[in-house]
């Protein structure tokens, strides 16, 4: 489990880090490299920025790439739920940090 909990911990090349947009051709600047990063980002990035890529499947499809098929799986059933607006940064947030407290706490 440790392996595999590292490589989802790793940090990817800059080519490989997801990359926030508000909207298609709309970036935020904001980039996260592994899952410590991302969820930082999640706690701060525009609410537009949040339902654009959780209605897009590009959460889920980045943490696939990342080997987490767990969270992957997480993120997809949220897109079900339909949340919005600071709800929808939550419940991301939420999910997101119990994973993480997992994979580091992995033996």
């Amino acid at each position: 489990m440790r392996n595999v909990a590292s490589n989802i911990l790793r940090s990817v090349p800059p080519q490989n880090a997801f990359y926030f947009y508000r909207a298609l051709g709309a970036p935020t600047g904001a980039a996260a490299r592994n899952l410590p990063d991302f969820l930082g980002i999640l706690n701060t990035i525009d609410l537009n920025s949040l339902q654009f890529h959780l209605g897009r499947g590009d959460f889920e499809n980045w943490v696939k790439m990342l080997g987490d098929n767990t969270l992957a799986k997480q993120l997809a059933d949220l897109k079900e739920k339909k949340l919005r607006g600071e709800d929808l940064r939550m419940q991301l947030v939420d999910i997101v940090k119990a994973r993480l407290d997992t994979l580091q706490k992995s033996p």
